[in-house]
């Protein structure tokens, strides 16, 4: 336990360092800036910069802590919430007060945060679904041949699977004592037939029933005798899916004993997962490509979507019909389909690195263009379907407003230390996010809302130059807990996600859902920040809408279903 605690302990004191870094990009940078500033004035300078700091009533300085701005003082000194030193509270900080789900920043702020801004558009969604499949034989086109009476086989002439057959063509001879005895009959009915033709027709439609044709039945008349053997012909063009005689072999009434397909025309059925559904239409036009030429471009139209969802890949079947000329394509062949759908209606759609996500709740941060100074705003809204790499906004924004899309998770960083409205802060004012530089220790613990609450660690790791530090420890550990989940390893993965959180959990399944919060987290600061080593962002769509994962190599281990579709997923990206 110790050994857990102390890990425990360590792991709070990284990710401390990284919203650290937020207070060095966002409050700090004007604190050090100040004292600066002042070592460097000249005295005339310095009467300057007295005149623009802020005063109390009797003309004094006053002094305040860059990290609680409700500490006033009128002498410098060291805050007595942190222990920080106290700066001289600026004209600057005179602008209006910003509510619980807003803030400020600087220009300086903005650049060295890297912060960007993106209007919202509003145009018509369109999509590009890649959907893997395979070709397969058209089902209406397979024949069953069967036998119509027992007998013995004699000779296969169609000897080998695949071999190419012609309507017609003899396939094998058979000895059946049911055929001997037809073949008298229809010997004898001939020659009354002027007497009794319905006796002869009835003869001649046995033989027709059983799949002879007019020149077998008229060949057995002609030569006036018995025939030990028949042959059984082809009914159909087509290749040979399966063959189930062979020589000497006895075969019962309806023995399938050959299948034959006709492949002139083939299926592509492809995979499409259930949230995409919305998507597809039948008469959609369809591209794909195989393996054996993947430059060659096939084009068709969705003609069936399947009417159930597969219980174990949580995939639909979208069937598009293709003419195979020169047989060219093989069944089981596999293909790679690219369709490409859009909405009827136009929508509002932002950059999908703009949205926080965090389960029902989805966060964005709005610049506030009215303010004289940058001022964002953080808003909920409502998704859409992701359009490749933008979303739907169904609610919450507005056509021309202003969204960050570099940053977000920068700016989110600063609001919880600021305990405002975040995407780890659902109720701000409570103390959540301060607290964090108090001497006597502070440990960020993750709960299963993604609320992060107060714990101890020390402050000794407090620096900004932290966070690449913080990134090479906590990626690690990541690691073996997303092995751990893929695995179905609850016992381990248990142990490993407590070095982000000390919730309990009852099973796996509560274990993967916070799993996927501090994925999302994890994905955004690698993205922002960069990592030392090569991780690959990939991505389950079934998953609770879509969730996405960080791996340290290609190969598909999927943490959220584990044995169930181990390998269900995608690459999305090389994190670099």
């Amino acid at each position: 336990m110790n050994i857990i605690k102390t890990q425990l302990l360590k792991a709070a004191g990284l990710l401390i360092g990284g919203l650290f870094l937020g207070w060095l990009i966002f409050g700090g940078t004007t604190s050090i800036t100040s004292h600066a500033d002042h070592d460097q004035l000249t005295p005339e300078e310095m009467d300057q910069h007295v005149t623009e700091e802020h005063t109390d009533e009797e003309g004094n300085i006053v002094y305040t802590c860059s990290m609680h701005p409700s500490v006033r003082e009128n002498e410098p000194g060291n805050c007595p919430i942190c222990g920080m030193d106290l700066i001289p509270v600026s004209n600057t900080e005179e602008q209006p007060e910003t509510d619980d789900y807003s803030m400020i920043m600087t220009q300086a702020s903005m650049q060295l945060a890297n912060i960007q801004t993106t209007p919202v558009i509003r145009e018509i969604p369109t999509k590009v679904l890649d959907l893997p499949g395979r070709i397969t034989v058209d089902e209406r086109r397979i024949t069953n041949i069967t036998t119509h009476f027992a007998g013995r086989i004699l000779n296969t002439r169609v000897n080998f699977t695949g071999a190419q057959i012609r309507k017609g063509q003899p396939m094998a001879t058979i000895y059946s004592p049911d055929l001997i005895s037809a073949q008298r009959e229809l010997i004898e009915a001939e020659k009354q037939k002027e007497r009794n033709p319905r006796l002869y027709e009835s003869a001649r439609q046995k033989f027709r029933l059983w799949e002879f044709t007019h020149e077998q039945i008229d060949k057995i008349i002609e030569q006036g005798e018995v025939q030990r053997e028949l042959e059984i012909l082809s009914p159909v063009d087509g290749f040979v899916l399966s063959r189930n005689i062979a020589d000497q072999q006895y075969v019962s009434v309806g023995t399938i004993i050959f299948e034959v397909a006709d492949l002139s025309n083939l299926w592509v059925m492809l995979e499409a997962y259930e949230e995409d559904l919305g998507w597809i239409s039948i008469g959609d036009s369809l591209q794909f490509s195989g393996r054996n030429n993947p430059v060659e471009i096939l084009k068709t139209t969705v003609s069936f979507i399947d009417p159930v969802v597969d219980p174990q890949k949580r995939t639909v079947g979208v069937r598009a019909e293709i003419q195979n000329s020169g047989n060219r394509l093989k069944p089981d062949m596999l293909v790679r389909g690219r369709l490409t759908s859009e909405m009827n209606e136009q929508k509002l759609m932002v950059p999908a690195s703009a949205v926080l996500w965090t389960g029902p709740r989805s966060l964005v941060y709005v610049k506030d263009n009215s303010a004289d100074i940058p001022r964002f705003e953080v808003k909920e809204v409502e998704l859409g379907p992701r359009t490749g790499d933008y979303f739907v906004i169904e609610d919450g924004l507005e056509h021309g407003e202003e969204v960050v899309f570099n940053g977000a998770f920068r700016i989110d960083s600063e609001m919880q230390l600021a305990d405002r409205f975040s995407m780890m802060n659902r109720e701000p004012g409570n103390g959540a996010g301060r607290g964090v530089h108090d001497h006597g220790g502070m440990e960020m613990n993750m709960d299963n809302t993604g609320t992060e609450q107060a714990d101890t660690v020390s402050a000794d790791d407090h620096s900004g130059h932290q966070i690449q530090e913080d990134l090479e420890v906590l990626i690690p550990e990541y690691l073996e807990l997303r092995d751990a989940l893929s695995r179905d390893d609850f016992d381990s993965a248990r142990e490993q996600i407590a070095m982000f959180t000390d919730n309990e959990f009852s099973d796996i399944e509560e274990l993967r859902a916070a799993f996927k919060t501090l994925s999302e987290m994890l994905i955004t600061r690698v993205e922002e920040e960069g990592y030392d080593g090569d991780l690959f962002k990939q991505y389950c769509p079934m998953y609770d809408g879509g969730s996405a994962w960080i791996s340290n190599k290609e190969e598909i281990e999927n943490p959220f279903y584990g044995s169930q579709m181990h390998n269900c997923g995608e690459i999305v990206e090389k994190i670099e």
